[in-house]
């Protein structure tokens, strides 16, 4: 009895394990690259917190821009009634607004951008999804800087002149411009993967780097990849702040955090 019984453990661990998905085994290559990119990765975000004032400072240049060419254009605007739809050229001028304010010093970035791609390019896992997924996101960060700000007084008094019913060529360029560039990047689906991680990404990167990590990795991982940023981070609010006054010179008050 006590045989059989040892029997039947053995036979249900057999199937147990072959229904499991297979581990990948790190090769030296696998673990050279994970290193290499957490390396990058956190000398990118170095070069990010010292773009920082910068950056600012751009902003604060657009905010004097709008109060100079165009100072309280849109306080005229019809303002978004909650519930009612919001007309096309609404949503654009939106847009705009919102990728114009908070990026207008991302060409301070850009550099440091464009090195982190050239870096990432280079790289290559035994897991072509993976590879894929992190050369597309570093060439996506770095097409992203390098988008022209808009001729932003420009593109609102061409709203305000059309009756607040359509937008300038203008914004229309830039808009498709960073159309363009938001589908730069290649998400592929992995088996045994949360769904939810499809709309985190630096969470779907710290899952599927983690095979790849050693211990020292793993903790150099922490530094690399962290948590996605949302408008309630205190390291955003200068940022925030300083996007707000873009709006207040226009006429506009920013919608507030939630």
């Amino acid at each position: 009895m006590r045989r059989l019984s040892c029997l039947f453990l053995l036979t249900l661990a057999a199937i147990m394990a072959s229904a499991a998905p297979a581990v990948a085994r790190v090769t030296a290559s696998d673990a050279a690259a994970t290193h290499a990119y957490l390396e990058a990765k956190i000398v990118l975000q170095r070069a990010e917190v010292a773009a920082a004032p910068a950056e600012l400072k751009a902003i604060g240049a657009l905010e004097a821009q709008v109060k100079t060419e165009c100072p309280g254009a849109l306080a005229g605007a019809p303002p978004h009634v909650k519930g009612e739809k919001t007309n096309e050229s609404q949503y654009q001028v939106s847009e705009e607004l919102l990728s114009a304010g908070l990026g207008a010093g991302g060409d301070v970035e850009h550099t440091a951008d464009a090195r982190f791609a050239r870096t990432v390019r280079r790289l290559r896992w035994s897991n072509p999804k993976l590879t894929r997924l992190l050369r597309s996101l570093a060439l996506e960060q770095a097409k992203q800087s390098a988008i022209p700000p808009p001729e932003l007084c420009a593109d609102m008094k061409f709203w305000v002149a059309s009756g607040y019913t359509a937008v300038s060529p203008g914004t229309r360029q830039y808009l498709q411009r960073l159309k363009v560039v938001a589908s730069t990047t290649l998400i592929e689906s992995e088996p045994h993967e949360p769904v939810s991680d499809f709309f985190h990404l630096n969470a779907l990167v710290e899952h599927r780097l983690m095979p790849y990590e050693n211990h020292a990795d793993r903790l150099l991982a922490r530094k690399a990849i962290r948590p996605e940023a949302n408008l309630n981070n205190p390291a955003l609010r200068p940022l925030l702040e300083a996007a707000g006054k873009v709006f207040v010179a226009l006429g506009r008050t920013p919608a507030p955090a939630s």
